[in-house]
């Protein structure tokens, strides 16, 4: 009968040695999966965030573009002409202030 104790006895210990394995990788695993969790819920929120800064930058670049064509125009030229070199077209009429 010992030795059927003992060979109870040892198959408990195997059972608890396994089970205490068990319960550390399920723990290690739980951890892996939390934290692989979080850095996806980061890199999501950082491809969100990116997303929007390259829809900006498109926005702004058409918006460029748009003044440089406007930019290459006569209607553009014939404005700065006028703003800020005070040209004048002939045939134009000017007013000056009195200076007293």
């Amino acid at each position: 009968m010992s030795r059927r104790n003992t060979t109870k006895s040892e198959n408990r210990k195997g059972m608890i040695v396994i089970s205490v394995v068990l319960l550390v990788l399920c723990a290690t695993l739980f951890v892996r999966y939390q934290s692989l969790k979080r850095q996806y819920e980061i890199n999501a929120e950082t491809i969100a965030r990116l997303e929007e800064e390259k829809r900006e930058e498109e926005n702004r670049t058409e918006r460029l573009q748009q003044q440089e064509a406007y930019q290459q125009t006569d209607a553009f030229v014939e404005e700065t002409a006028r703003e800020l070199l005070n040209l004048i077209r002939p045939g134009d009429t000017t007013i000056k202030p009195n200076e007293e």
